[in-house]
């Protein structure tokens, strides 16, 4: 893959990753509470056109960022053919995972939320949408969230480590992929164990993945215009 396509992923990446950052700290701000299931489940069934954008927003940003990480096995797999091809292996499993946690949030929560109306169904709907909704921590759509970054998180040790060994001007955002890979594990470890410092681990790795877009980014625009020179 050209540099310049990696270049054009990894900003676009980093686009939608802010822009989903923003859209659920403004979801958020205009939720109110959500500490209660029940509070979290009012939220979800009032729906709306910011809460539809931010999971289409989330739904892109998961293609895009496994459209990324087959660009960076095509890059890495002439330096490091082995643990490319491993690391690569993970990402259809982070792009599944997370397309059923955020997807499903404008597809099949809606429709639960409507059965849950509906007289006979109600026990078997709200069952489901425990399960389901996404900001409900203790959903499987969440564990399927964290797992997915813990996933990711290991083609990014792995390309950021044959990143580093690749070239110099790559460093930066080798390490910087590195350690988001280690907090995302690191995160999900945290869920897993009701640690909080640990579980603290998806929301860093997030802050890592998105200064390495924009350093990886730089790098790979800037050698596309050197080889065009």
């Amino acid at each position: 893959m050209k540099t310049k396509q990696l270049g054009f992923f990894s900003f676009l990446l980093a686009f939608l990753t802010l822009a989903w950052v923003v859209l659920l700290i403004w979801g958020m701000a205009s939720a109110g509470p959500l500490e209660t299931f029940e509070q979290v489940l009012a939220y979800a069934a009032r729906g709306g056109a910011l809460f539809t954008l931010t999971y289409a927003n989330a739904t892109l940003l998961t293609l895009i960022a496994s459209m990324l990480f087959a660009g960076l096995y095509r890059y890495c797999r002439e330096a490091s053919p082995l643990w490319a091809t491993v690391g690569l292996v993970f990402v259809p499993v982070y792009c599944l995972l997370n397309l059923l946690a955020y997807f499903s949030q404008i597809t099949v929560v809606p429709r639960l939320v409507e059965l849950s109306h509906v007289a006979g169904q109600q026990e078997m709907a709200e069952f489901a949408l425990r399960q389901v909704i996404q900001q409900w921590p203790d959903s499987a759509a969440s564990i399927f969230n964290n797992l997915a970054y813990a996933i990711l998180g290991i083609p990014s040790i792995l390309y950021g480590a044959i990143l580093y060994r690749m070239r110099r001007s790559l460093r930066l955002g080798a390490i910087l992929l590195a350690l988001n890979g280690v907090a995302c594990i690191a995160g999900v470890i945290g869920v897993s164990l009701r640690s909080s410092p640990l579980s603290l681990g998806s929301v860093v790795g997030g802050v890592l993945f998105l200064a390495a877009l924009v350093a990886l980014g730089w790098v790979f625009n800037r050698e596309e215009k050197l080889a065009l020179s």
